[in-house]
C-alpha cells in the first residue's frame, strides 16, 4: 500500500518514505545524455577494436592483436608473466595438457571483440534515439532525457 492510498483511505499507517529519496522534491539532478559524446565514445571504442583486430605485429611489438593468439602458438610464461596469478594463467590456457592455450585464448579473444563491437553499435544507436529526442523536445536545444 502506498502511502498515498493509506492516506486516502483512512487506513494503517503509511509507508515511511525517505525524504532524501532522489525525485521526490522535484530537485533530484536529471541525468542528461550528450549525443556527440557519446558518438565520441563509441568512435574511441573503434580505434581500439581495429587494433584488437589488425596484424599481429607492428613496428616489432606485438599489438595485442586476435591475430598473435591464433596458429600454433602456444603460451607461456614468456608471455604472461612468472608472477603466481600470470603462472596460474599459464596452466589454464598455456602449452599445459595438450591444449593449444593461443588458440583458445584466441577464441575467448574474437568473443571478446564481438561483443565489444555490439557494444559500439548500442552506443550509436542511443545517440542516434537521443539526438531525435532531444530535436523533437526542444528544437535540438537540449540533451536532458
Amino acid at each position: 500500500m502506498t502511502s498515498k492510498d493509506a492516506m486516502e483511505s483512512g487506513g494503517a499507517e503509511p509507508l515511511p518514505i525517505d525524504p532524501r529519496w532522489p525525485g521526490l522534491d522535484g530537485g533530484a539532478p536529471v541525468s542528461e545524455f550528450d549525443p556527440v559524446k557519446l558518438r565520441t565514445l563509441a568512435g574511441e571504442l573503434e580505434e581500439y577494436i581495429g587494433s584488437m583486430k589488425g596484424p599481429a605485429y607492428s613496428e616489432g611489438y606485438t599489438t595485442g592483436s586476435k591475430e598473435g593468439l591464433q596458429g600454433d602458438r602456444l603460451l607461456t610464461e614468456a608471455e604472461l608473466g612468472a608472477w603466481p596469478a600470470a603462472s596460474a594463467l599459464v596452466q589454464t590456457v598455456g602449452s599445459s595438457s595438450g591444449e593449444n592455450g593461443g588458440r583458445a585464448l584466441g577464441i575467448v579473444y574474437n568473443l571478446f571483440i564481438t561483443r565489444l563491437e555490439e557494444v559500439v553499435k548500442a552506443i550509436h544507436a542511443n545517440a542516434d534515439e537521443y539526438g531525435k529526442a532531444a530535436q523533437a523536445n526542444n528544437g535540438g536545444n537540449s540533451t536532458k532525457a
